[in-house]
């Protein structure tokens, strides 16, 4: 099949931004000020974002190595990136549009840059602090063309859910963000415990989805030495969002939330069918004895409560029948290397090949302007 470029609209259902250099230097509370999170110059990793608790994380992949990857060159060592380095659109909502344009992409949902790493930080007062201060700053980043950028607020994992629920509030009512974010990987508060009914129950009222993003959790420490990097990031990938989609499902959430929607992002999504064969086929088996009994086949809860998105999986299209149209949500990435950010029409064109021209515009445009609120065109 020849090959064909994509050339209808394309709305983006993760995508990233860059947080100001001195964004929680200059907005923590005084209280908070020598512990926040902060960028620094280290020997070996270049500009590098430092939090409390975990290990300095390389500035270089959260948006300076796309210039590399978009002039189709080898991308250098990390060591050699600086946070002046990042494209204009990481950080400005102004030169962002120019890159949509220049995409062929008419809006966004925006995940947070280096932000996504907070999560893991041990203090549970001092996360939420980190949090806030990101969400104040994505409304103001977001309201400047809100038409074509949709703000996800990033939540907390740990710590009273009643904190939790009030962040959502906030962030949601009174910002205007489109929707909320929780770490894929929780190990403080898993997603089966109860705790986490009083943050579905409230978000199904306000009819918000609740978004596990891929990243902001510590790489298993026994995988080092030759290839280690490709091993952890490609082996992880899939791995971190079954485990919130198990445990949602499996705890029984959608069964009592009918109406809460949550939405698995940037993990790609073939291995979704097979994920989903298996979950039935332990829940044909075991149905009897597992607590609590679920009404319902998990593939039945996952095509009406979740939602998934991916830049690149050619596989993934081709199991559309089985994850459902309807579930699916193209995303460019942009800034971040894994995306295909400025080439996403060619890559559209090519995962999509074969792919129905109605159920193509579903995934790269109409899904994700139901679920986000955006303008949708005719």
């Amino acid at each position: 099949m020849a090959e064909t470029t994509y050339q209808g609209p394309l709305l983006s259902a993760d995508s990233h931004v860059v947080e100001p250099r001195d964004l929680w230097l200059t907005r923590m509370d005084a209280k908070w000020r020598e512990r926040a999170p902060r960028i620094e110059t280290l020997d070996g990793l270049g500009d590098s974002m430092i939090v409390e608790g975990l290990k300095p994380r390389p500035l270089a992949f959260e948006g300076p190595m796309i210039e590399f990857k978009a002039r189709g060159v080898e991308i250098p060592k990390i060591t050699d990136f600086r946070y002046e380095d990042t494209r204009p659109g990481g950080c400005d909502p102004d030169a962002r549009l120019k890159d949509q344009d220049l995409d062929g992409v008419v809006g966004e949902v925006i995940y947070p840059g280096v932000g996504l790493f907070v999560c893991d930080t041990p203090d549970a007062a001092y996360e939420l602090a980190v949090c806030q201060v990101y969400n104040d700053w994505l409304a103001e980043f977001c309201s400047a063309h809100p038409a074509r950028l949709k703000g996800v607020a990033l939540l907390p994992g740990k710590g009273p859910i009643e904190a939790i629920v009030a962040e959502a509030e906030r962030a949601v009512g009174r910002l205007g963000l489109a929707a909320v974010m929780l770490p894929a990987t929780n190990t403080a508060q898993p997603y089966n415990q109860p705790v986490w009914d009083g943050l579905w129950g409230r978000l199904q009222e306000m009819g918000v989805v609740a978004t596990f993003h891929l990243g902001g959790t510590r790489f298993p420490e026994h995988i080092r030495g030759p290839g280690a990097s490709g091993a952890l990031v490609c082996g992880s990938k899939f791995q971190q969002l079954a485990e919130p989609l198990n445990l949602v499902i499996w705890g029984g959430a959608p069964m009592r939330f009918p109406r809460m929607k949550w939405s698995l992002v940037e993990g790609g999504i073939g291995w979704i069918a097979a994920v989903l064969d298996l979950m039935d086929h332990w829940w044909h088996d075991h149905k009897g004895w597992m607590k609590p009994r679920l009404e319902e086949e998990p593939s039945t809860y996952f095509r009406r409560n979740f939602f998934a998105t991916f830049e690149d999986d050619r596989a993934g299209v081709r199991t559309r029948d089985i994850i459902g149209v309807d579930n699916i949500m193209w995303g460019s990435d942009y800034p971040h290397t894994e995306g295909v950010w400025p080439f996403s029409r060619r890559q559209v064109g090519r995962d999509f090949a074969g792919c129905p021209a109605d159920e193509t515009r579903k995934m790269v445009y109409e899904n994700v302007a139901r679920v986000f609120g955006f303008p949708l065109a005719a």
